[in-house]
């Protein structure tokens, strides 16, 4: 929608900016048709009354755009454009019930715009003027004729033939009478097009409905996880932690927990404080999971097991991503053997574990030594089970990072064989279609998911109002690196 606003109302702008300027001027004339019972002027061309006044107005309008009137012009003005062209920037329109005509110009320029509606009006004048006179002239010798022939005291007098020769001698040196200038035009303000107002709220509220109908029509097609509530309505599961947005997220590999947030860190101890309280003492297997890659499993997983061993709990973190595992690179582990060594039995788990510290707190981890399509159909029912057990028999808590079980189902042995099953969903990211998808998948084999992981939650909604100043800086300080030289994530062999 944003985008959709930006580059709609950035159109309209460059609209305003670039559309040339047209300015539109108007000049009026008074239309005063003369009476059907004025026998002097009955055969002149003036514009006669009819029992419809409004049919006289739009006779009169039809009189003022004609080809006549506007050759006058361009030879009047010296326009560089033909009489047609000009007539189409032309018009001629009755005022309402009124007996005025409006003539409207527009122009490249005010002052053209002004000229060329004025120049209208004079030409149509003179246009008309000259007709009459002509038509005048044609009558006059006849009625003086007769009016000579007439006894003196017949020439004069109301209604008279040497009255109507008045009338006509005075017709012939002034204007037509019936259609007169009322009000020049004047000088425009501004132009009329492009409207700079007018422009940018259109683009803006164009681009908002154009944006209103992507998003849904986006949504339609491709639907993501937006809000909580739809996890609510999709899984019958509690939310254990909800995770903040980060800000400087990792995108080339998973974060580590010294590169979080304080809600993060908090986020990460709420999900432990919910795990440990359900396992009652007991040693247990969580297996964390997601509908599809880049969605933060493994960054879950990674930081669940440095909670779990910040708690004082003998912990171990296996890889079970035998196709595009990270851990490896993340933790800058050199590794001897890996979990595809374990799983064919080459080694036993023991030896091929490396203990990790996170602030000084051991973590024994199982990572991947190099991947291999083909080292993932080894891992069968009975290699995870043996895993598992050989896990559970070195630790308090053992923390699986499977791979989207949606895209490759190497892990789900050992989804069946754990004790909890962790789905992580990104907001703005996880595709509901593909979380439903794993919900029906994992029910489908027989394993229920225990409890989501949300990611992507507001910072505004999780301020660490209870943290000391020394944790304050001690937390700003790993962010800023100074930590990472400090006290780096260190390997130790056992």
């Amino acid at each position: 929608m944003v985008a959709c606003v930006v580059i709609a109302t950035a159109v309209a702008a460059a609209y305003v900016k670039l559309a040339p300027r047209r300015y539109s001027a108007q000049a009026q004339m008074l239309i005063s048709p003369i009476s059907s019972t004025d026998t002097t002027l009955f055969s002149l061309p003036v514009l006669h009354s009819s029992s419809d006044p409004t049919r006289d107005v739009l006779t009169a309008a039809s009189l003022i755009t004609t080809p006549q009137v506007a050759d006058a012009v361009v030879r009047d003005l010296q326009l560089r454009e033909s009489p047609g062209a000009l007539l189409a920037s032309v018009q001629a329109t009755p005022l309402n019930q009124s007996n005025l005509v409006s003539i409207s110009a527009d122009a490249s320029s005010a002052s053209q715009a002004q000229a060329i509606a004025n120049d209208f009006a004079n030409e149509v004048i003179s246009t008309r003027s000259a007709a009459l006179h002509a038509a005048v002239a044609v009558m006059l010798p006849g009625i003086r004729t007769q009016v000579a022939a007439l006894p003196p005291a017949e020439r004069s007098g109301p209604g008279t033939l040497g009255d109507e020769l008045s009338q006509l001698e005075q017709l012939q040196t002034s204007k037509d009478p019936t259609i007169t200038l009322a009000a020049p035009a004047s000088l425009p303000t501004g132009p009329y097009t492009p409207q700079t107002k007018l422009s940018l709220a259109a683009g803006l509220f164009g681009g908002l409905i154009l944006g209103i109908g992507a998003a849904f029509g986006f949504h339609a097609l491709d639907p993501r996880l937006r809000r909580e509530e739809q996890l609510r309505e999709l899984f019958d599961l509690p939310i254990l932690a909800r995770i903040p947005r980060e800000r400087m997220r990792r995108r080339d590999r998973p974060m580590l927990p010294r590169e979080m947030s304080f809600a993060a860190h908090e986020g990460y101890r709420t999900l432990r404080t919910m795990l440990t309280s359900r396992a009652a003492g007991e040693p247990r297997a969580y297996l964390v999971t997601g509908s599809s890659p880049a969605e933060g499993k493994t960054t879950s997983a990674v930081s669940l097991a440095a909670s779990l061993a910040q708690g004082g709990a003998r912990v171990v973190l296996i890889e079970a991503d035998l196709r595009r595992p990270t851990i490896a690179s993340t933790l800058g582990l050199e590794l001897d053997y890996g979990t595809e060594h374990v799983v064919t039995g080459e080694v036993e788990l023991a030896e091929a574990l490396t203990v990790v510290k996170f602030e000084g707190v051991p973590v024994r981890v199982l990572a991947v030594h190099k991947a291999g399509m083909q080292l993932a159909d080894r891992l069968s029912f009975a290699a995870a089970q043996r895993l598992i057990r050989e896990a559970m028999e070195l630790a308090d808590f053992v923390v699986i990072d499977s791979p989207p079980l949606t895209a490759v189902i190497d892990a789900l042995p050992l989804a069946q064989l754990a004790d909890e099953v962790l789905i992580v969903a990104r907001l703005g990211s996880s595709k509901l279609s593909k979380l439903s998808e794993l919900h029906e998948l994992l029910m489908e084999q027989g394993s229920y998911a225990s409890g989501l992981v949300l990611i992507g939650e507001s910072p505004m909604r999780r301020v660490p109002y209870y943290y000391s100043d020394e944790e304050s800086q001690g937390l700003r300080a790993r962010r800023g690196g100074e930590a990472r030289r400090r006290e780096p994530v260190r390997q130790v062999r056992e």
